[in-house]
């Protein structure tokens, strides 16, 4: 004991001093790996809760976009209760449509890089397939047609939209 009686009382309250600061970093750690604990939690239940897969999603409407904002194609209902998709190219020209008319009858269309109708394929309402192929300005230059009367027709037509021949 042959320390004097002030090196004891400055050891001591050095010691009071550290013990005093190990309490705040124990409080400190606590807090920490509690929030931890915590945020842990929350991604386990978060991941556990959702799904990779989704069953269903519903809309009148799905627009496809490129990474630079283009609209490359949409899938929707219109008003009139027909449905239809569109694909377009790089450049927004549409490309390629499909559609289901209000009425059942489905069509398939085909366009040209500038944007005009060059063919399409559709059956009519009574389930008559018809095929007709378009001249660069969009006008209908032949077409083939199953009518009702099961008669298969052919037609072709002048640019200026007039027949010029036709079987039968």
């Amino acid at each position: 004991m042959g320390e004097p009686a002030g090196e004891l009382i400055e050891r001591i309250a050095r010691l009071e001093r550290q013990h005093a600061e190990l309490g705040r970093a124990n409080r400190r750690l606590r807090l920490v790996t509690s929030a931890l604990v915590l945020f842990i939690g929350a991604i386990v239940l978060t991941g556990a809760t959702s799904s990779t897969t989704t069953e269903s999603m519903e809309a009148q409407e799905f627009v496809l976009r490129d990474a630079s904002g283009m609209v490359r194609g949409a899938i929707g209902i219109m008003q009139d209760g027909a449905v239809g998709m569109n694909l377009n190219d790089t450049k927004g020209q549409p490309r390629l449509t499909i559609d289901l008319a209000a009425d059942g009858s489905p069509g398939i269309d085909l366009y040209d890089p500038n944007g005009k109708l060059r063919a399409t394929f559709a059956l009519g309402p009574q389930g008559t397939p018809g095929l007709g192929l378009y001249d660069p300005s969009g006008k209908l230059r032949s077409a083939l047609n199953v009518p009702a009367a099961q008669t298969p027709g052919l037609a072709f037509y002048h640019p200026n939209g007039k027949p010029s021949w036709g079987a039968p």
